[in-house]
């Protein structure tokens, strides 16, 4: 039951099959994590961009294709440098901070032939995410890898490259940067699990209110100041009871950003082991360390050992991974379908009494499933009776009293 078998049950729209055959970025992402196996026999033009793939390869681990002019990562070396410092395949070069390295193959490859001057070895690359399509940037440095880098959880890594605030708090380490980006960090890190603060600290969390104020500036055709309006309203950020001090003392910060990759990197981590993974502890570690805190057994407060009374908190984590994968890959979701995919979900697992698949559905992660496929026919004839229930059944009025909750 994986997500496009979700979309198809729903009459969702799907990816474009045919168009993905014929695209060598797709191909690159389809052929597995580390991409394609690269050819490095085929000779280049440009003796410098030669050079550039030699090193890029070698001493990188990163293999680059070119499709439409622009270069793109078409295969990793697995364990080496750029796929243990934020690399994917399928990445789309937007260029490079290396003069002249613009996004065609060949001055990609010619930045890379230049790393050797540099006294870090170094080259931070700007790209376009193989994954979503959002701008990135990372910065690879050459050898066998960063040993900073690669103790980092894999879904923070591209964004602590270019974020010295995060990077200090994963390394536990204050020095790395500057005192105010490493508060900006902890606060937006601290907005990502308050998302998910049901399910990773339950009722022992403690509720901020944050009083946000936008004001909004009209001006005419020359420039000129015409009138301004302010807006306020209300939110409230909810954090783990050791944090909550630090937190309403740095409120100021808090982030009124649409978009920040701190927040998207930590949202991604916790949909990849939710919040008693080891990557999880040791983002919260290091706010611990940045706060002057001590946390109890250094664990997070809430674990799973088995199928809690109330489905709560599998559907409070649930329904935001689940619309945000769904949206990701471009599919325009009905939010009142994503919720009841949660309840029906929480429902077939708990009725196949299973805890290890209700601990992962919870995490919108379908690796248990599939590798079981003794479950899939009850689990799937559970699901689907919940999702398709009759009107006045009770899980259809479990559904619309959730849709009311929800306000959606």
């Amino acid at each position: 039951m994986t997500l496009l078998t979700i979309a198809i049950s729903l009459g969702l729209p799907g990816p474009d099959i045919a168009s993905a055959q014929d695209n060598p970025i797709q191909n690159a992402r389809n052929a597995g994590l580390y991409g394609i196996t690269p050819d490095l026999s085929r000779r280049l033009d440009n003796a410098q961009a030669q050079d550039g793939q030699a090193i890029a390869w070698d001493r990188f681990g990163i293999f680059f294709q070119e499709h439409e002019n622009r270069a793109f990562v078409a295969a990793l070396r697995p364990g080496g440098a750029a796929a243990s410092q934020g690399a994917r395949v399928g990445d789309v070069l937007r260029g490079t901070d290396i003069r002249g390295g613009d996004s065609s193959l060949s001055g990609v490859l010619s930045a890379f032939a230049t790393t050797t001057q540099r006294a870090d070895s170094s080259i931070l690359l700007y790209v376009f995410d193989g994954n979503d399509g959002w701008q990135r940037e990372y910065r690879l440095t050459a050898a066998v890898g960063n040993a900073d880098i690669a103790g980092i959880p894999p879904s923070l890594r591209d964004h602590a490259t270019s974020r010295p605030g995060l990077m200090a708090i994963l390394r536990h380490d204050t020095t790395l940067a500057d005192p105010a980006e490493i508060t900006t960090d902890a606060m937006l890190a601290l907005q990502a699990i308050s998302r998910h603060v049901k399910a990773c600290y339950g009722p022992d969390a403690v509720t901020i209110p944050v009083r946000i104020t936008r004001t909004t500036t009209t001006r005419d055709g020359f420039g000129n100041y015409k009138y301004s309006e302010t807006d306020e309203s209300d939110d409230a950020l909810r954090v783990r009871r050791e944090f909550a001090d630090w937190a309403q003392a740095n409120i100021r910060t808090y982030q009124t950003r649409s978009i920040s990759s701190v927040r998207s990197a930590v949202l991604e981590l916790i949909s990849q082991q939710g919040c008693d993974g080891d990557g999880f502890r040791q983002l919260e570690s290091g706010l611990a360390n940045v706060m002057n805190v001590t946390l109890p057994d250094g664990a997070p407060a809430a674990r799973i050992g088995g199928i809690p009374d109330s489905p709560d908190a599998f559907i409070a984590q649930c329904y935001p991974l689940q619309l945000q994968a769904m949206q990701s890959r471009g599919l325009d979701v009905s939010e009142r379908a994503m919720a009841q995919i949660c309840l029906c979900q929480e429902h077939a697992a708990r009725v196949l009494d299973d805890a290890e698949l209700y601990a992962s559905l919870r995490n919108v992660d379908t690796s248990y499933y599939e590798s079981n496929p003794e479950l899939h026919d009850r689990f799937d004839d559970t699901f689907s009776s919940c999702y398709r229930a009759p009107e006045g059944s009770d899980l259809r009025q479990r559904a619309e009293a959730l849709w009311r909750e929800m306000n959606i």
